[in-house]
């Protein structure tokens, strides 16, 4: 897992170093997020999936710590080349990486594929964009893409980027607890009336 971890937090730092400064902020942070879904993926199904939700703790420990030494990194270059962005960078940067965490081990469980698991969680966070864009559309009216109101730009995109940044956390945090949660529901189900766990649930024993 060490060269996957490697790998994963060299993935964005071309970006920030080969382009331009000024404009390498979003774009970089897209392939963070990517580089993150990537990284979940293969810690949470190293070694095969939790049986235990000690287990399960432990595994999202390792994942939250590798994640944020990958985010730090990233961010630790991007300042020092001097990348310039009109929303903050650092926080930018944390924001990418947080739908990795939360949707992604959710949906490797369902779906069994990492890949398809990184895909779907990319279009949900795209789900949560044109949400914002949508309710950009109501407020500012039919000329809000010629405006600007949903641009890149945070001096004039406010609100949908704020809502966009918003969106994904929550359904991150949403997905988190989910997944959590359905831990709990089998522990809380163990004892004279447990049954025997379906694939892919957690054996709390």
């Amino acid at each position: 897992m060490t060269t996957t971890w490697a790998v994963a937090a060299a993935l964005p730092l071309p970006i920030l170093v080969a382009t331009d400064p000024a404009n390498s902020g979003d774009i970089s942070c897209l392939y963070l997020g990517l580089a993150s879904g990537w990284l979940v993926a293969e810690f949470f199904r190293a070694g095969g999936g939790p049986e235990s939700c000690a287990a399960w703790r432990a595994r999202m420990m390792a994942i939250v710590t590798a994640v944020g030494v990958n985010v730090a990194l990233f961010i630790a270059f991007g300042v020092a080349g001097g990348v310039r962005t009109h929303f903050p960078f650092p926080l930018m940067a944390v924001l990418s990486a947080v739908p990795a965490v939360g949707i992604v081990p959710w949906l490797l469980r369902r779906v069994g594929h990492p890949y398809a698991s990184i895909i779907l969680a990319a279009a949900l966070v795209f789900a949560a964009k044109l949400a914002g864009c949508v309710v950009a559309r109501f407020v500012y009216g039919p000329n809000y893409i010629a405006l600007g109101y949903v641009s890149a730009d945070w001096r004039s995109a406010k609100l949908m980027i704020s809502l966009f940044w918003s969106f994904s956390t929550l359904l991150s945090l949403g997905f988190f607890l989910a997944e959590y949660r359905s831990c709990k529901r089998v522990r809380a189900g163990d004892g004279a009336n447990a049954t025997t766990p379906s694939a892919g649930a957690y054996d709390c024993a």
